[in-house]
């Protein structure tokens, strides 16, 4: 799917559910998988792997030579997956990224950071999507994944955002995305299938969620 296929999907969502919209709100950029595992590592992702090397950036940084070295790191590197960055986002990890002892490290994500800001110059949301040399991945990278980052800019840019409130709300922000994604594909009454045929805890939570939102929905 091209990118101007998706913003239609996006463009057609906000106007059933009545969000504001602007083709140029949406843009992205491809990163490496290290690359991507890095930066979700060092901000505030709760991926339980992560968690697992401190609740919190600054406690990740301490830790972040144990984790690079670490079986976890390695296999983390075997997946693909999307984040949205911003030019607020990006004041914040500037900051934090400048804390990292390790040299290499530490200029090898601000060079990084840097490239993103170019981006950030032109707009202010930024999709960031792992690159990959497997077609069926790239595949869904170029559809599932950046239509879902794409859908958190627009929920973003309409105020949907529940971690603003606080960051354990996560999963609500999560489940709306699975919800609206599911709502273009046609496939709201398979939440429970992907529910259950989903193993990763992180993920499973984010269909749990999705099928509250249809619940309640229904009950309006």
């Amino acid at each position: 799917m091209k990118p101007s296929q998706i913003k239609a999907q996006i463009k057609k969502l906000a106007k059933e559910f009545d969000l504001k919209y602007n083709p140029e709100w949406f843009n992205f950029m491809w990163i490496t998988t290290r690359q991507e595992i890095l930066t979700e590592y060092i901000g505030d992702c709760p991926d339980p792997i992560y968690m697992k090397y401190g609740k919190t950036p600054n406690e990740r940084i301490k830790n972040i030579d144990k984790f690079v070295n670490s079986k976890d790191f390695k296999s983390c590197l075997k997946r693909v997956g999307g984040q949205v960055t911003s030019r607020k986002e990006w004041k914040k990890e500037l900051k934090w990224f400048k804390k990292i002892e390790d040299i290499s490290l530490r200029n090898e994500l601000l060079k990084l950071h840097y490239q993103i800001k170019k981006k950030l110059d032109k707009t202010e949301h930024l999709a960031l999507l792992t690159k990959t040399k497997i077609i069926k991945w790239k595949k869904w990278m170029m559809t599932h994944c950046l239509r879902h980052e794409w859908i958190h800019i627009l929920l973003d840019k309409n105020k949907v955002q529940f971690q603003e409130i606080n960051k354990k709300y996560w999963p609500y922000d999560e489940g709306i995305n699975e919800y609206l994604g599911c709502y273009l594909d046609g496939t709201l009454s398979k939440l429970e299938k992907f529910r259950d045929k989903e193993t990763y805890p992180m993920e499973h939570k984010n269909w749990v969620y999705a099928i509250k939102l249809r619940e309640l929905l229904k009950e309006k």
